[in-house]
């Protein structure tokens, strides 16, 4: 027992930081092809572009014994690793050649092997452990020799075994073999945020991975009068927009108004008849998308209630209401939410963007784990027309109005994780986030 326990302590001390979670990708609902993932770590702001139809191999970190440490190899893959009792091996064969695979112990001795002729392609083997501990897996052939190593954390009473599987993919280019097996750093209880793209489709996923797992991203259709498409996100039971409006037109093919002026932006009165949009500091390629007059985001329709506005078919600007929902759903209490002002603990952090400097200062509080990316849009003042914030603020109207004058908006602020709620005459300018019906 004292032997085994000594053993553990071993394997534990080496595998410290170690491992491999692997994350595949699919899509459903308007496609089921996953085209390019994104992926940031919102935990230590890295990045990764990947192939939807490839794999994501998260490594938690490098082994924490010296000598160990340059034994990842980028042709010999493992899963799961570490191991309870049996572990695939897959490795890449560039053109055809007598392959040999030697798995060792870490006394070094040789406990399974395979020999034989292997055609071009990738090659899956099953290797069963007999005992706990390392294993080192060697495959050489006339021009090439690679090694990796698995961690088996069991005892099985089996004979160790190499089980050759099959071979896929002859056709397939080392090249392309590699890119669709994309490693990235990751730490344990890092936060990804996910962007699943299919042609004119995006969704945005937000995920904390303890285990391989394929997450599917659920593609809907969210594309403006204009042509522009944009990513969701779903949050609760709500889908949103995962980005800030931008149409210069209404479904069905109206103009709004284009105010580039001040002076004439300044004499827009606070009414549902004034509908006109801009862009920050009129720079039309601006991320922030537009700013509209609340006239303009909800084309006069001051109902509140399934207000289409601005929005795609299919979609409508929110209600005083379903910015509540939102609230609440990210953990806000009901009192808070039917306050005014800054209500609430870190509810806005959730939803502001990170890993970007566009926020100023420390932009407190922000993790993004909504997948909301909410960025500081700024505002343009009602009666001077001065553009104003980028940078410390983002606001956005909600389809409710407070009185014949005003309108019920939200704010988020770079020196704040709550969310302010407050109405402001309607000839103010604000982004729209639009919501799915």
């Amino acid at each position: 027992m004292k032997k085994l326990n000594l053993i553990l302590v071993f394997i534990m001390l080496s595998i410290t930081g170690f491992g491999q979670i692997i994350i595949d990708f699919a899509g459903q609902g308007a496609s089921s092809e996953v085209t390019t993932v994104e992926v940031v770590n919102l935990s230590n702001c890295t990045s990764i572009e990947v192939l939807g139809n490839g794999s994501l191999n998260l490594t938690t970190g490098a082994v924490g014994v010296e000598e160990f440490e340059n034994l990842e190899s980028n042709v010999i893959s493992s899963y799961p690793n570490p191991f309870g009792n049996s572990t695939s091996i897959e490795f890449y064969v560039s053109q055809s050649d007598y392959v040999t695979v030697t798995v060792c112990d870490i006394a070094g001795k040789v406990v399974a092997n395979y020999g034989n002729e292997l055609t071009a392609g990738v090659h899956y083997f099953e290797f069963t452990a007999n005992n706990l501990g390392m294993y080192f897996i060697n495959v050489s052939g006339t021009n090439f020799v690679e090694s990796s190593k698995v961690i088996c954390l069991s005892n099985n009473s089996q004979q160790a075994q190499l089980v050759y599987n099959e071979q896929i993919a002859g056709a397939i280019t080392e090249k392309s073999y590699k890119s669709a097996k994309d490693d990235f750093s990751f730490t344990t209880g890092d936060t990804l945020k996910l962007k699943g793209i299919s042609g004119d489709y995006a969704t945005v996923m937000v995920v904390e991975p303890t285990v391989s797992a394929t997450y599917t991203f659920d593609f809907v259709a969210c594309q403006d009068n204009d042509g522009n498409n944009y990513a969701v996100v779903q949050i609760g039971e709500q889908t949103w927009m995962a980005e800030n409006i931008k149409t210069t037109s209404y479904v069905g093919g109206v103009e709004i108004l284009h105010v580039e002026d001040d002076t004439e932006w300044g004499a827009l009165e606070d009414n549902d008849e004034a509908k006109a949009y801009c862009f920050y500091e009129n720079d039309e390629n601006s991320v922030y998308g537009a700013l509209y007059t609340y006239a303009a985001a909800t084309n006069g329709d001051y109902s509140g209630t399934s207000v289409q506005g601005v929005c795609p078919t299919g979609w409508h600007v929110p209600s005083d209401d379903e910015w509540k929902d939102l609230e609440m759903e990210l953990g806000m209490s009901s009192d808070d939410a039917n306050g005014t002002g800054w209500r609430g603990t870190n509810e806005g952090g959730k939803l502001k963007s990170t890993c970007t400097e566009l926020w100023n200062g420390s932009n407190a509080g922000a993790t993004n784990e909504s997948g909301f990316l909410a960025l500081p849009g700024g505002t343009r003042f009602s009666s001077i027309g001065s553009f104003n914030y980028a940078g410390s603020y983002g606001g956005w109207w909600g389809a409710t109005q407070s009185s014949g004058l005003t309108a019920w908006y939200r704010i988020l602020s770079y020196d704040s994780a709550e969310v302010s709620r407050l109405d402001y005459g309607k000839s103010y300018g604000f982004s729209v986030r639009c919501l799915r019906d």
